[in-house]
């Protein structure tokens, strides 16, 4: 009993990694067919799942479970791509530079779209959020955005229709490894979502041992990493340093700064999606994937266009976030005064 208890935790753990991979990797066309390459188990996975089993750690440990907390912590998790790949400071493995230059020694545009949009949302909140709903246990603070509508139904579809365009260049429009990556990964979903029964929220609650073992974990993969992995991108001069470790800081200040929230994990009701309401999502995305392989010129503008768009998107988002919790804490600040 408790073995088959305990293949059911591991499968719904490997379940949110896949859910982070899909989205993340898979979506972005960085990583074509990794679930049947030695690199993709043996750091990919690991990094993906370790950064949202920690930071969704921290999210409870704090009280800050909010989607607004989830967006800074996902910034955070997107910082790892100084440490670890060199991207914020050198620019795309593939490319010989920043697309744009840089900004105080941080790679444009990669900083605002890594950072500032794809980790958080698509590394972190998204993976979250789905297996919420696979789950059928949703955080009160996150029943809003589950909710089901025609409007966010057609949205997404957009959304996964564009960035099918990054999946299909990622894979040189190529059919087949485009279907192989994609599908693959959503049999691999498929499969640990039946294999875990019914997996549920008590991943995300984990003993002092586990906790432990991931801190020491996300610690040896920085330092490793670092050092070992494209040192020729290692930046010689300081600021690059200075400039990452002020955007920590600056998260750091603005996780401070906002309010705990109250969260609990309830039972999906029937206004909210299901399991079953992500399968047209699936195929949609299938779908996509079919045309912007055999349309490359329309993929290519599509990408163009929805890259670019990333840039305002995600500094939007976070100046939104950074004033909202600002203009928070100042109003509390005056409701003390007046109280006094």
């Amino acid at each position: 009993m408790s073995e088959s208890k305990g293949i059911r935790k591991i499968s719904s753990i490997l379940l949110l990694g896949s859910l982070s991979m899909l989205f993340a990797e898979v979506f972005s066309g960085a990583s074509q067919l990794w679930f049947i390459q030695p690199w993709g188990w043996l750091l990919t996975f690991p990094l993906y799942l370790s950064h949202v089993l920690f930071f969704m750690w921290i999210a409870f440990k704090l009280h800050k479970t909010s989607l607004l907390h989830l967006y800074l912590f996902g910034v955070l998790f997107g910082l790892y791509e100084s440490w670890i790949t060199k991207v914020l400071w050198a620019g795309y493995m593939n490319e010989t530079g920043p697309g744009f230059g840089t900004l105080f020694s941080l790679a444009m545009p990669e900083f605002p779209i890594l950072v500032f949009f794809w980790h958080p949302l698509m590394s972190f909140i998204l993976p979250v959020l789905v297996y919420e709903v696979l789950t059928k246990q949703v955080l009160n603070e996150h029943e809003w955005i589950l909710r089901k509508s025609v409007k966010k139904s057609i949205i997404l579809s957009v959304l996964l229709f564009l960035f099918s365009s990054f999946l299909a260049k990622g894979n040189q429009f190529d059919l087949i490894s485009a279907n192989l990556s994609l599908g693959g990964t959503l049999l691999l979903i498929i499969l640990l979502f039946f294999i875990s029964g019914n997996p549920d929220s008590s991943i995300f609650y984990y003993r002092r041992k586990p906790s432990i073992a991931i801190v020491i974990y996300l610690i040896l993969l920085y330092t490793a990493s670092f050092f070992l992995l494209v040192q020729d991108r290692i930046p010689l001069a300081i600021l690059p340093f200075v400039s990452i470790i002020v955007c920590y800081i600056i998260v750091f200040l603005l996780i401070g700064r906002s309010k705990r929230s109250r969260s609990s994990f309830r039972q999906t009701e029937k206004n909210l999606y299901s399991p079953v309401d992500l399968i047209p999502f699936a195929l949609i995305s299938m779908i996509s994937i079919n045309l912007t392989c055999l349309l490359p010129d329309v993929s290519n503008v599509l990408l163009i266009m929805s890259y670019l768009a990333l840039i305002p998107a995600g500094m939007a988002i976070f100046l939104g976030i950074a004033l909202r919790i600002f203009a928070a804490s100042i109003f509390r600040k005056c409701n003390h005064c007046d109280s006094k």
